[in-house]
């Protein structure tokens, strides 16, 4: 299983393919870096901004002329979340990166080999103006079945990780963001009961006042009538 990118095509990258078709030749992409750093691409980079790693290819082949199936094994003993990608040139050169904001791709566990797949849309190139440089290691058909299925896990797990985390932070901002309405009600609500208690306290005093005023007019009644 491969991941389709579109990554963004930097100016460096641009320049590299220039001069290698300029020399008759084509641009080769050797190595996959894997970073930490979440953005929004820049045409003006030249390397990532928090990268980790980085990985010979392993194997590839060309889907199009402008599309091209890239593979590489991570199997360092760094762990991180991979959250910008970027395609090496032979010389160095940051062909093109990938990153997201918001999204990881997938993460990467210490000595655990993680299957790097991607298929690379390079519309913004000329056609046949990238190869692929691979380390000759290449890849175990099932082997690589294998791996794509444990990374396709991987991310989709990281994935609902990521989800849960998101939804545990918006409930404790909503609950964080009712406390004082709270507070407020139960303020309110307190000083209901005081004055109820108030109210209450107030109506025996007056009724017990009641009670007395009419005992002492019927007393006053039996005296003057009755002379007692």
């Amino acid at each position: 299983m491969s991941t389709p990118l579109a990554p963004l095509i930097t100016a460096a990258g641009l320049a590299a393919i220039w001069r290698a078709s300029n020399d008759g030749v084509s641009a080769q992409i050797t190595h996959i870096a894997l970073g930490d750093g979440a953005y929004a691409p820049a045409q003006s980079q030249t390397k990532l901004r928090g990268e980790q790693a980085r990985y010979p290819i392993a194997g590839g082949e060309r889907l199009g002329n402008t599309q091209i199936h890239l593979t590489a094994i991570a199997d360092d003993d760094k762990a991180f979340w991979v959250r910008e990608i970027g395609f090496i040139l032979a010389d160095g050169t940051l062909l093109a990166v990938w990153s997201d904001p918001k999204a990881a791709l997938a993460y990467k566990a210490a000595d655990v080999q993680l299957l790097l797949a991607y298929d690379l849309a390079l519309n913004a190139l000329p056609p046949d103006s990238v190869t692929i440089q691979s380390s000759g290691a290449g890849l175990n058909l099932s082997l690589a079945s294998e791996l794509a299925a444990l990374a396709a896990a991987q991310i989709s797990e990281a994935t609902r990780g990521l989800e849960r985390d998101d939804r545990i932070r918006a409930q404790a901002d909503k609950q964080q963001a009712l406390e004082p309405q709270v507070a407020a009600l139960q303020s309110q609500s307190r000083a209901l009961e005081q004055e109820h208690a108030a109210d209450k306290r107030a109506g025996l005093e007056l009724a017990t006042a009641n009670a007395a005023t009419i005992v002492s007019l019927q007393h006053l009644f039996v005296k003057q009538h009755l002379g007692i």
